[in-house]
């Protein structure tokens, strides 16, 4: 680490930078759940076919659900990669990773925007445009920490560099095709997001 970067050292311990990451994701995941609401209770009616209809008029949402948390579970992996890899943080990666965070605790919200307005085009890509902002947070934090290795252990391999840097491309690149996709009035825009675990998958084997 150079005597510039020594200077901009955070205070703050890596430790409690990752606690507080790791208790925002856990919040934000757990608060996707309320996306899954139901109707008011005097609306309801005691009947088999009723409930059945609440069930699955809650489809849309319960799929946002799903692959929020699982893309959520993608991100919080990536960023335990990246804080491993890492050996010390400085004031701007603290900040970096600060705004990537007020993205994370945003997605509930735009999940549950999402299920509201499935129908239309502006739901899918405001939740979209959140995954993508993370993404491109994370893909920042690597490529700031790993830079002429200014943050990360100097032991680390170029080509380990390389390959994490391209998985982390994977949500943000998905996001803008489904962006594309959605404007031109796909409904299904947010199915792409199922070609994560193969895109990674593959990356991570032939990369």
């Amino acid at each position: 680490m150079t005597e510039e970067n020594t200077e901009n050292v955070s205070h703050l311990l890596k430790g409690r930078l990752e606690a507080l990451s790791d208790g925002i994701f856990a919040f934000a995941m757990t608060l996707l759940v309320i996306g899954l609401g139901l109707p008011e209770k005097t609306s309801l009616i005691p009947s088999d076919y009723y409930a059945l209809h609440v069930l699955v008029s809650l489809g849309s949402a319960f799929l946002n659900y799903v692959l929020a948390f699982l893309i959520l579970g993608v991100f919080w992996l990536s960023q335990r990669t990246l804080f491993y890899s890492i050996r010390a943080h400085d004031t701007i990666f603290t900040w970096i990773n600060l705004v990537m965070l007020m993205f994370v605790a945003l997605l509930p919200f735009s999940t549950s925007y999402s299920g509201d307005f499935s129908t239309i085009p502006i739901g899918p890509m405001v939740f979209e445009a959140n995954l993508f902002a993370i993404g491109v947070c994370i893909c920042f934090l690597w490529w700031y920490a790993s830079h002429d290795y200014r943050l990360i252990e100097s032991t680390l391999r170029p080509e380990y560099i390389r390959k994490v840097s391209l998985q982390n491309l994977v949500v943000p690149g998905i996001s803008i095709a489904c962006i594309i996709f959605a404007l031109e009035g796909s409904i299904w825009s947010l199915s792409l997001y199922l070609m994560i675990p193969i895109v990674i998958y593959i990356i991570g084997r032939f990369a």
